[in-house]
């Protein structure tokens, strides 16, 4: 039989979430310190349960306590806040799956059709090619972003989190700056002949 107090505990617990979620609604920093200690763990969970990687896991769990403070106000009171709390979480997790999905299908197909055009299998062979004038003016023409990230990550070979800590970025902005790069690099390369394609 269902415990009685269990339940109480429950309904007490549901009416203070409510409340901390209204007072965070009204811009209540302290009030969204406590919902963020109170929900993150289960954000966390709801997050990996599609997410496998842990550093875009983290990402998207930052994303959705952000969502959290910034949405607060669309909160509909007559539901339980862990319901919308979890339906942003599952929304933010499945949305960042499938755009890693896309990232992945979009490089292979660039990968595929560029594959000869700058080997990057270790840090001589880029070094070598690096040593072609056309390459160092296409490395000098990007933006000092692109140019930063696509030197360290490929050239350095720092992994997307150790870019993203170098660089003082999010992993997926980081790893956005050096793909952009070397996209534009590639077509920097393919306009002055470089690229035979």
């Amino acid at each position: 039989m269902w415990n009685v107090t269990v339940y109480d505990d429950l309904l007490l617990r549901r009416d203070e979430e409510r409340h901390l979620l209204l007072d965070v609604a009204a811009g209540d920093r302290a009030a969204f310190r406590r919902l963020h200690d109170r929900f993150r763990p289960l954000v966390e969970h709801w997050v990996r349960n599609h997410v496998v990687d842990r550093w875009q896991s983290e990402e998207v769990v930052q994303d959705v306590l952000l969502e959290l403070w910034r949405l607060a106000d669309r909160y509909d009171p007559r539901h339980p806040p862990v319901s919308w709390i979890r339906t942003i979480a599952q929304r933010r997790a499945i949305d960042r799956v499938r755009k890693a999905e896309a990232d992945r299908q979009r490089d292979a197909r660039v990968g595929a059709r560029y594959a000869d055009a700058v080997d990057h299998a270790s840090v001589e062979r880029a070094e070598g090619v690096l040593e072609r004038e056309s390459l160092r003016r296409a490395v000098a023409a990007l933006p000092p972003r692109q140019r930063e990230a696509v030197v360290l990550r490929h050239l350095a070979e720092l992994s997307g989190p150790e870019l993203a800590e170098r660089l003082g970025v999010p992993v997926g902005t980081a790893k956005t700056r050096a793909r952009d790069g070397v996209q534009a690099l590639r077509r920097s390369l393919g306009r002055s002949g470089v690229v035979d394609r």
